[in-house]
């Protein structure tokens, strides 16, 4: 077994430049109660396991030429971890530099610009759930480090981790890039981004986030719940998708209280479920600080994004623009574009609708 040990060594934070730094990362094993906890706050309760489509899907990226800045989802269930790491993938190719100006030769990057903007998502995700200041990775070891017992079924996964903790920024960067194949290839990269944002954020923040305490991440058929899609963007797992919280009188003097979004997220989402007023998403989601949105559209997420980063600060933009929509999941094969032209009125006929429920949810913005 690994006990508490330092990964400590000289590396260069940026080639070019050749300047070295002292590398610190502290790894230790996990144990069979923290597993325990991990499992009840993924399905409430030990005794589940990860689904055959959690264990085989990783960050693998599209090889069709239009699309080579996809990720390509194998099965249905963990489409809400895919999408949020499509959106922060895409954040970094399209606007990590600073030229305004983007033409959509973004969209074909190189293998190694891809994967190194999937490197500085996953960063970015670890680094936000654990409050700007720590991340922890979960690697797999290849072999057993607790032996399971009681009210604890193994899954092959799970007993296998390293937890590596970095307390800088330029740490975390340097240990993704050295591990990074573990996400890109596999083969449960997606497992491994869904512990990895828990244990960063913390069991007991993720349990104190929930309006309900027996709440989970990942619910039935193996979906992400709102909460794991919430933790991902903005770092918290809280259970709603309005701005700040709704303090409710439950009678007796007592208040219930609902958790939303409490600042601008830098990654957006858009809902079926408001088209049909099931719910309704606040501006920090709706607006957020890069014109790329998640959908929930029937069961599903996908991804919305735009190449004018003015699109959500400039109303003249607003007039007519083009979206790209992509879904890892649709076996898509060219480039999906959309021209949204907010200067025509269009009728809704609600009652026999044959409007599809992308357009519905972008009409909710």
């Amino acid at each position: 077994d690994v006990e508490d040990e330092e990964t400590a060594g000289e590396v260069s934070k940026n080639p070019d430049l050749s300047t070295l730094y002292m590398f610190q990362v502290i790894s230790k094993a996990i144990d069979i109660s923290l597993a325990k906890e991990l499992k009840n706050l993924l399905f409430g309760s030990s005794l589940c396991c990860f689904s055959e489509e959690w264990k085989i899907q990783s960050f693998t990226f599209n090889n069709i030429p239009q699309l080579k800045y996809g990720i390509v989802q194998k099965k249905g269930g963990p489409c809400g971890v895919l999408a949020a790491v499509q959106a922060c993938v895409l954040q970094q190719l399209i606007f990590a530099d600073s030229n305004r100006n983007k033409d959509t030769r973004c969209l074909q990057p190189s293998e190694a610009h891809r994967t190194k903007c999937l490197t500085m998502a996953i960063a970015d995700i670890l680094w936000r759930a654990g409050g700007n200041e720590k991340a922890i990775v979960a690697l797999p070891s290849g072999r057993q480090q607790f032996t399971p017992m009681g009210k604890y079924k193994a899954d092959g996964i799970l007993e296998t981790l390293i937890l590596h903790s970095a307390t800088r920024y330029e740490d975390l960067i340097v240990f993704l890039q050295q591990n990074i194949h573990q996400f890109e290839i596999g083969p449960c990269g997606c497992i491994l981004l869904t512990v990895s944002v828990i244990l960063s954020r913390s069991i007991n923040l993720v349990r104190n986030d929930f309006d309900v305490p027996t709440n989970r991440l990942i619910g039935s058929h193996g979906y992400c719940t709102q909460e794991l899609v919430n933790l991902l963007l903005t770092g918290k797992a809280v259970s709603n998708v309005f701005n700040n919280v709704i303090e409710l009188d439950s009678g007796n003097g007592n208040i219930t209280i609902l958790k939303g979004i409490t600042s601008r997220s830098d990654i957006g989402l858009l809902s079926l479920f408001e088209h049909y007023d099931v719910c309704q998403v606040g501006c920090y989601l709706k607006t957020p600080k890069y014109p790329i949105w998640l959908v929930c559209s029937e069961s599903h997420f996908s991804v919305l994004f735009c190449l004018e980063k003015d699109l959500v600060g400039d109303w003249k933009t607003e007039r007519r623009f083009d979206l790209y929509y992509y879904d890892g999941l649709a076996n898509q094969e060219e480039e999906i574009r959309l021209t949204i032209d907010t200067t025509q009125m269009c009728a809704e006929d609600k009652e026999n609708d044959l409007t599809p429920p992308l357009e519905h949810c972008i009409r909710t913005k």
